[in-house]
C-alpha cells in the first residue's frame, strides 16, 4: 500500500512538472488570469460586501458592524420621508426628460437627415458635444445659467419686461424646471444622433413607395419611421429612465450636496452618499443603493413590455 502511494505522488508529481514545462497549457490562464483578479477585487467582492452591509449598521466610527436584519430596508420604504422625495424626484425627472427630449428629437433626427441640409455633420457634432460633457461641468454652467445676479436665465427674463430677478435657487418649486432645462441641452441631441443612426437604416425605397402613393411627411413619419425605430425608441427609452435613478453631478453641484431649498431637490444617489458620508451610515446608504438597483429592473423590465420586446408575433 506504502509502495502505491508513493507511486501515486510520483505520478502527480510528475503531471505538474509536465504541466509547467508545456508553455501552450498554462499560457492562456496567465492571460485570462488579470480579467478574473480585477473581477473578484473590484466587482465580485463588493458586490457581496454590500448585500452583507444592507443587513448590518456601522457603529459610530469603529470598525464594527451590528446585524440589523431588515430593519433598513423597512425604515427606506416606510420611514424615510428623504426616500419618497427622491422616488418622487425621479418621477418627474424621467417623465419631464422624455416628454421633452423625445419629440424634440425625433424633429433635430428628421432635419439632421433632410437631403437639402448642408454640413449635417457639422450640425450632428454641435448638437451630440453637449451629452460629452463632464457632470461638473454641467453644474457649473446650471449654477451660472440660473445665478440670480449673473444668470443668463433672469437676464432673458428681464429683457422679456420681467419685473424683478427670479430667486431660482431659493424656490422649491423651480427645482424640477432648472433641471429639465439642463437636461434637454444635454440630452437632446444625443437622442437625436441614435434617431438619426436609425433613420439612415431604413430601406430608402421604402419611404419612396410611401411618396409615390401619396403619404404626407406626417403620415410617413407616424405609420413607417416610428414603427420602425421602435429599438431605438426603447434603448432611448430605458437607458434614459436609468440614468434618471441615477443622476448625481448636477443635483450636488447645485444643491452643494444637499437637498436644495426645502430638502425638495433630493435624488436617490445624492442621498446615497450624503447618508453614507455625512451622516455615516453605511448599511442604510446600502440599502437604499439595493433598493434603487431593484427599481431599476422593474422599470427596465415594465419598458420592454410595453414596446413590446419579448411577445410572440
Amino acid at each position: 500500500m506504502a509502495t502505491l502511494d508513493v507511486a501515486r505522488g510520483r505520478y502527480r508529481r510528475s503531471s505538474f512538472a509536465r504541466f509547467i514545462r508545456d508553455q501552450r497549457k498554462w499560457t492562456p490562464y496567465l492571460f485570462v488570469a488579470p480579467f478574473f483578479i480585477t473581477f473578484f477585487v473590484f466587482t465580485l467582492y463588493p458586490m457581496l460586501r454590500a448585500i452583507l452591509m444592507a443587513f448590518q449598521e456601522s457603529v459610530g466610527f469603529s470598525n464594527e458592524w451590528e446585524w440589523v436584519g431588515l430593519s433598513n430596508f423597512e425604515e427606506a420604504l416606510t420611514n424615510d420621508k428623504m426616500v419618497a422625495t427622491a422616488l418622487k424626484n425621479v418621477i418627474y425627472y424621467t417623465l419631464g426628460s422624455l416628454g421633452t427630449q423625445l419629440p424634440a428629437a425625433f424633429l433635430l433626427a428628421f432635419l439632421l437627415t433632410s437631403r437639402h441640409l448642408r454640413s449635417r455633420g457639422f450640425f450632428r457634432t454641435i448638437f451630440f458635444v453637449p451629452s460629452v460633457l463632464p457632470g461638473v461641468t454641467m453644474g457649473v454652467v446650471t449654477i451660472w445659467l440660473f445665478s440670480e445676479s449673473r444668470g443668463f436665465a433672469n437676464a432673458l427674463w428681464l429683457a422679456l419686461g420681467g419685473a424683478e430677478r427670479i430667486k431660482w435657487t431659493m424656490l422649491p418649486k423651480l427645482i424640477m424646471p432648472r433641471l429639465l432645462t439642463i437636461a434637454f441641452w444635454q440630452w437632446m441631441g444625443n437622442h437625436a444622433i441614435y434617431l438619426v443612426a436609425g433613420m439612415s437604416g431604413i430601406e430608402p425605397s421604402i419611404l419612396e413607395a410611401a411618396i409615390v402613393d401619396g403619404a404626407s411627411s406626417w403620415q410617413r413619419a407616424r405609420y413607417i419611421v416610428l414603427p420602425l425605430l421602435r429599438p431605438v425608441l426603447a434603448y432611448i427609452s430605458i437607458t434614459a429612465a436609468a440614468g434618471s435613478l441615477v443622476v448625481f453631478d448636477v443635483p450636488f453641484m447645485l444643491f452643494t450636496g444637499g437637498g436644495g431649498p426645502a430638502a425638495k431637490g433630493w435624488f436617490f444617489v445624492t442621498y446615497i452618499a450624503w447618508t453614507a458620508f455625512d451622516r455615516f451610515r453605511m448599511g442604510y446608504a446600502t440599502a437604499i443603493g439595493w433598493l434603487v438597483f431593484f427599481l431599476a429592473i422593474a422599470v427596465t423590465i415594465i419598458q420592454l413590455k410595453l414596446f413590446g420586446f419579448g411577445e410572440a408575433r
